[in-house]
């Protein structure tokens, strides 16, 4: 949470980023990350699940699928309207030269 107060003739500000983080570790290679956080500034939700499979040390694919909602949609009409989504596949691996 950021108060900002300002001098006239400028506005004063009221802004939360709120967000939450829960992790799954179901074996010793994979891995599922799943963030949801709301930015009042940019009246926006974002959903981002993160799936993570290590397949050897230092080397690890990641599927990532992104979601970003406005807020505002929600307060006039009751609904989330989807701004943008995504699904990133990255891969890394360790060369040991």
């Amino acid at each position: 949470y950021n108060r900002i107060n300002l001098p006239a003739p400028s506005a004063s500000a009221n802004l939360f980023l709120v967000g939450s983080r829960v992790d799954f570790t179901l074996t010793k290679r994979i891995f599922f990350t799943n963030f949801l956080q709301y930015n009042s500034q940019l009246e926006n939700i974002n959903i981002n699940a993160r799936f993570q499979y290590r397949f050897a040390p230092v080397s690890d694919l990641f599927i990532v699928y992104t979601d970003n909602y406005n807020t505002m949609d929600f307060a006039n009409e009751g609904a989330l309207t989807p701004v943008n989504r995504a699904l990133i596949l990255k891969l890394t691996y360790w060369l040991n030269l």
